[in-house]
């Protein structure tokens, strides 16, 4: 759906439109820097991923620690939040071993009397989540070569113009609908129907 189509939608919904009229370019500007704010904070919410994407890296021999995201050691997105995290042998490259390791938290980190043990496979990682990039720190630190398996969430896809369509999974869109509206009813205030700001679509 066309973020423009979108934003137009949820102003009709609040009465900021009639049927058939179209948002001016300042208001559809407005509107979209609302939408990808919200866009923006579902993506922390795990009821608003609809899938967990997985990455996969090489691990440098005798390294570390990993910066991960746009032009990081691991040069993806940063993902807004990792669920688990596997280790992948390739002693037999034909039928690669995934190995689960420990994610610690903070305070399990902080047990770890001494960081810089080597070995062929680490146990756990330590992840900072940092911003922009994250920082993932693997212990022991592998002196093979080895892979890491990452299972993070995926971001939810914003809007970069009024006019590009986004696609999303069944129940999304009415879902955008409505909570856009709630949005937009404090950008254009006025003679609305105050049981919207109560309304939301769930998925």
């Amino acid at each position: 759906m066309k973020a423009l189509d979108l934003i137009s939608s949820s102003m009709r919904l609040i009465g900021a439109l009639a049927s058939g009229e179209t948002p001016t370019g300042a208001e559809a500007s407005d509107a979209l820097l609302v939408l990808n704010q919200m866009l923006d904070s579902w993506a922390a919410e795990r009821l608003m991923v609809f899938t967990v994407a997985i990455d996969e890296f090489a691990l440098v021999p005798s390294q570390q620690v990993y910066t991960y995201g746009a032009g990081g050691n691991f040069n993806a997105a940063r993902p807004p939040r990792i669920d688990r995290i596997s280790i992948v042998s390739l002693t037999n490259p034909a039928q690669p071993l995934e190995l689960p390791i420990d994610y610690y938290t903070q305070a399990d980190w902080q047990q770890v009397p001494v960081k810089n043990i080597n070995t062929t496979l680490p146990q756990a990682v330590y992840d900072d989540q940092a911003f922009p990039l994250r920082n993932l720190s693997f212990w022991p630190i592998p002196t093979v070569v080895v892979n890491t398996r990452i299972y993070r969430w995926s971001q939810l896809t914003e809007y970069t113009n009024l006019t590009t369509d986004n696609n999303y999974p069944p129940g999304y869109v009415e879902a955008l609908r409505y909570n856009l509206a709630v949005r937009l009813m404090a950008e254009f205030p006025g003679g609305f129907d105050p049981v919207m700001s109560a309304t939301t679509a769930p998925l």
